[in-house]
């Protein structure tokens, strides 16, 4: 059975989150969401709106690509993608 794409998002967000050496309380006031929705996104009980996504993206330097499942490849020297949907966001 396909996992659900809010288990690889938690997954994934999760994973860069430690990567990158972040508390949830540091990554969810970057991403601007609450610490409650950064802990449930994480445990692949939440979904996120796109500009979350995109948001979460641009401050774990990844791409939305590869929070989705859509890729597997976690780093990119180019994010823009992200950055300009994160951008747009703003």
């Amino acid at each position: 059975m396909p996992r659900e794409i809010r288990e690889v998002l938690g997954e994934r967000v999760h994973m860069l989150r430690r990567r990158r050496g972040l508390s949830q309380p540091e990554l969810a006031r970057l991403a601007d969401i609450s610490i409650t929705t950064l802990s449930r996104v994480e445990n692949g009980h939440q979904s996120l709106y796109m500009e979350k996504v995109a948001k979460l993206a641009e401050v774990l330097k990844t791409t939305t690509d590869f929070l989705l499942g859509l890729t597997g490849e976690p780093e990119t020297e180019d994010t823009v993608g992200s950055e300009l949907l994160a951008s747009a966001v703003d």
